[in-house]
């Protein structure tokens, strides 16, 4: 097979148009919360570019879990909890990257980065009764939860969060007075174990969530 003359290809500069039109999308990354019914892992895109606000309706284990998975992805996380020595496990295994208080006062501690630079992605795992200002979560790589059994239907944080996660069916009114009776009804209809995502705008999710006996071990350490 004869080559064709280098002389006889056409140039090709900086700046030309493609001869095959592509584009890059974002990869399907973020922590991962557990399995759809289809079989597939579902994830919260979380830390990221963009802020990140989510709303839970549960109990404080779960923010301690995410909190874990956060540290996993490489994020500090500063936990503002009114159950402190329920973090006592995680804090022991977490060192430094993970800060426990009382209030959400004196967040940001570290400037927020992409992973591995500087410190890194930045986040807060608030479960006290008032929701962190909607402010927190403003800026680059940052990702501020909020996990409550109700929040006031008036919340700023609440009204623009990027997800909302339902831990039972117990929560369906609380669901509702925040994204409508839609919401509520697919909140009522969960089986046990299963719990409900919502991203506003798009939709819901229902999923079994994935906790490895490991995780449990840290997050529960009074448990025989």
């Amino acid at each position: 097979m004869r080559l064709p003359d280098r002389a006889a290809l056409p140039a090709v500069r900086w700046g030309d148009a493609s001869p095959a039109p592509f584009r890059l999308v974002p990869a399907d990354a973020g922590v991962h919360l557990g399995t759809g019914r289809d079989g597939r892992p579902v994830r919260l895109a979380a830390p990221g570019p963009a802020g990140v606000r989510i709303g839970v309706f549960g109990e404080s284990l779960f923010g301690r879990l995410f909190a874990l998975r956060l540290l996993a992805v490489g994020a500090r996380v500063t936990a503002a909890t009114r159950v402190p020595e329920q973090w006592t496990g995680l804090a022991g295994a977490a060192g430094d990257r993970l800060v426990i208080g009382d209030s959400a006062a004196g967040w940001l501690r570290h400037v927020p980065a992409p992973p591995t630079v500087g410190a890194g992605p930045q986040a807060l795992v608030c479960d006290q009764r008032r929701p962190p200002p909607a402010a927190t979560a403003e800026g680059p790589w940052r990702t501020v939860l909020h996990v409550t059994r109700g929040a006031p239907r008036s919340s700023a944080f609440w009204g623009s969060a990027h997800a909302v996660l339902a831990l039972d069916a117990q929560f369906a009114d609380a669901v509702g007075r925040i994204l409508g009776d839609r919401a509520a009804r697919a909140t009522a209809a969960l089986a046990p174990g299963e719990i409900a995502l919502f991203t506003p705008g798009a939709g819901h999710e229902v999923l079994h969530p994935d906790i490895a006996p490991g995780e449990t071990a840290l997050l529960t350490p009074n448990l025989p």
